[in-house]
Order: structure tokens, then C-alpha cells, then sequence
């Protein structure tokens, strides 16, 4: 009978030990040389080109904006877009709208004076 348990609990002993080892963090992945999906700063030339995240300044990036207004965030700033109109893709205010929801955009254009002047607009 104890033979049984004995068993047992060697198994899983194992089973367990296996689960510890796959999550330690022991695997050779260099974090370092990993790149982000999304742009993390914008470079000296201002020149900006990739993914980031949209959305309404003033109703979800909280910015000092007194009306809605398209944003994107760049690492930790947030730029207000000058030449594309928050409602130029989807209505602002619906569901799934500017102002109710951060989306993932490509962005191609130049950040100067702390607004994306930008080149191409298209949402995930």
C-alpha cells in the first residue's frame, strides 16, 4: 500500500520538479537584443516610422486638450496629430470609437514641437 503512495509521489516529484525548471527564467533568450512591436522614441531627425498606440488626447491619454483631438503615445509622450482628423476613420464617439478606445496604428510622418505631422494613418 505505502509502495503505491511511495510511487506517487515520486512521480510527482518529477512531474513537478519539470514545471519549476521550464519556468526559472534558465533559458538563453537575450532580452536585450529583443525589439519592442512599437515604436519606443522618436530619433534625433524627428522621422518616425511603425506601430503605436491612438487614441482621443483628452478622454483617454489624459492631456490638457479642452476638446477631442487624435493622439498617438510614443514610449511615455504623447503627440497630438495635426493633419488627420479624429473622426476621419470611425466615429469618434461610437463603440469602438477614438474616444472609447485606445487602438494600435501604422504611423509614418515626423514629430516636431510635440505633434506628429504624419505621412500615413491606417488602424490595425
Amino acid at each position: 500500500m505505502y509502495k503505491k503512495y511511495l510511487i506517487a509521489l515520486i512521480v510527482s516529484s518529477l512531474f513537478m520538479g519539470q514545471l519549476v525548471h521550464a519556468t526559472c527564467g534558465s533559458c538563453t533568450v537575450d532580452k536585450k537584443s529583443v525589439k519592442s512591436a512599437f515604436i519606443e522614441e522618436v530619433p534625433e531627425n524627428g522621422k518616425i516610422n511603425g506601430k503605436a498606440l491612438a487614441s482621443c488626447g483628452m478622454c483617454n491619454f489624459d492631456t490638457d486638450d479642452k476638446s477631442c483631438g487624435l493622439s498617438v503615445k510614443i514610449g511615455h509622450h504623447i503627440y497630438s496629430v495635426e493633419n488627420v482628423n479624429i473622426d476621419d476613420h470611425v466615429d469618434s464617439h461610437a463603440k469602438d470609437g477614438f474616444c472609447n478606445v485606445v487602438r494600435v496604428v501604422n504611423v509614418k510622418g515626423k514629430v516636431k514641437n510635440n505633434k506628429l505631422y504624419a505621412d500615413k494613418f491606417s488602424v490595425k
